[in-house]
């Protein structure tokens, strides 16, 4: 094709136009201020979170008449209730106020008063010595909150069964328990938070690109038939080729969606810095520091790397099947098998998380056409090495170059034919003469 050595300037005039329509249409701006919304609110998710909890919080009064209680036992009882964070700031769940030989009346008062949600009275039974624990609440005896507080009373006894055995209270609630790795050249176990922040993040970046793909492949795809129903792209092929003309609406679809998912991406890290200061408003105390959930330079690049490329190689095949078709109505059924093969690898990566080590996960981590969402999900979880994203990223390049030379084909083909259902037989034969 001659069109290889004279790509320039005609693709760059019609990227540029590509552009500018898109840019400048409303439903691109409305559009892009909505998702960046969403996304800046979707990262305040944690304030929610702790406004919520701090809404709901469980004021349980302990008053302690039972002797030879050491004070380590009101950490004892908070560990349990509130779990251990290593925030000192973070949001308790359980407010627990500790009352050595306490005014029982005057708890009972606040208790009536709703100053208080519960009133936990620990007595020392005169016959076993063990502790004997006394719940006053209007709260569920069979709820969440009740079973929480009876859970740590049980743990509290043990406790003190054990320092009255001559053991301590650390040795029965901390013993020595340490996680290693399987291998010892491995990373450290991570822990539960995570992991499942990695899962989020993953399966949020894995919506964006597929979201991605489809709306903008989509773009080039009604952009080219429109095009071609209109007869303007016949006026359009005096001056260019098709080959030109196919790569203008790539590059000019592909900037205008970089642009908008740059703003989206720009109101999420936005998001993240503004939740101390919006959590301190908020919720109050001193907040937290900014905490990018998982997204770290690496698995940004790693994004950004396999979006590019993977929207290259989607949108190739985009315009070729659009050329395929001269009315825009018919871009949907033209366009379906490619809409299956991304939907294919959209829930293989979504099913993938769950099993994101085995073997059949890795293979197809490396097929161009499910890479961008499978690789990209053992990027956010860590489970990749460098020389396997690499690859998955050379397969990739190569699957770009084939798919540009067939969709180039295709598409010089396509766009000059009118007026008839056009066929996979037809579109070859045309494709093997075009040039």
């Amino acid at each position: 094709m001659t069109g290889w050595r004279s790509l320039f300037p005609n693709a760059w005039y019609i990227a540029a136009r590509e552009f500018r329509s898109r840019v400048s249409s409303k439903s691109f701006i409305i559009g892009t201020l909505i998702l960046a919304f969403l996304a800046f609110g979707i990262t305040q998710g944690p304030v929610a979170i702790d406004a919520a909890v701090g809404a709901n919080q469980t004021h349980l009064t302990v008053i302690v008449r039972a002797a030879d209680v050491p004070l380590q036992s009101a950490d004892v009882m908070d560990a349990q209730l509130n779990g251990v964070s290593a925030d000192p700031n973070a949001k308790k769940a359980f407010a627990v106020i500790w009352l050595p030989n306490g005014d029982v009346a005057a708890a009972q008062a606040n208790l009536e008063d709703h100053k208080s949600d519960a009133l936990l009275i620990v007595d020392r039974d005169p016959v076993t010595r063990n502790l004997t624990f006394t719940l006053r609440t209007d709260l569920p005896a069979d709820g969440a909150t009740v079973r929480s507080i009876s859970g740590a009373a049980t743990i509290l006894s043990l406790s003190d069964v054990a320092r009255r055995a001559g053991t301590s209270i650390d040795a029965v609630v901390k013993p020595n328990f340490v996680v290693q790795p399987v291998k010892a050249s491995s990373a450290p176990a991570s822990s539960l938070s995570q992991e499942l922040s990695a899962n989020l993040l993953s399966t949020g970046l894995i919506v964006l690109i597929f979201m991605a793909i489809i709306t903008y492949g989509t773009w080039v795809a009604m952009s080219v038939a429109e095009e071609k129903g209109s007869r303007v792209m016949e006026l359009m092929l005096n001056a260019t080729t098709p080959l030109q003309m196919l790569a203008g609406k790539v590059m000019g679809n592909g900037a205008a969606g970089l642009t908008q998912y740059g703003i989206v991406l720009a109101a999420v890290v936005g998001g993240l810095v503004a939740q101390g200061p919006l959590h301190r408003a908020v919720v109050g105390g001193a907040g937290s520091d900014v905490s990018f959930g998982g997204l770290s330079p690496v698995v940004l690049g790693a994004f950004i790397v396999l979006f590019v490329l993977g929207f290259l190689l989607y949108t190739l095949l985009y315009a070729a099947l659009g050329s395929l078709v001269s009315r825009q109505e018919d871009v949907q059924s033209a366009t379906s098998p490619l809409m299956m093969l991304i939907m294919v690898g959209y829930f293989m990566s979504v099913f993938g998380l769950q099993t994101i080590d085995e073997p059949w996960v890795k293979v197809a981590s490396f097929v161009p056409f499910l890479s961008p969402w499978l690789m990209l999900a053992r990027v956010a979880v860590g489970h990749v090495e460098l020389w396997e994203f690499a690859l998955s990223v050379l397969l990739l390049v190569v699957a770009i170059a084939v798919a540009l030379v067939a969709a180039a084909r295709i598409y010089s083909a396509g766009v000059l034919l009118y007026g008839q259902r056009t066929g996979l037989r037809q579109v070859l034969r045309a494709a093997r003469v075009s040039r």
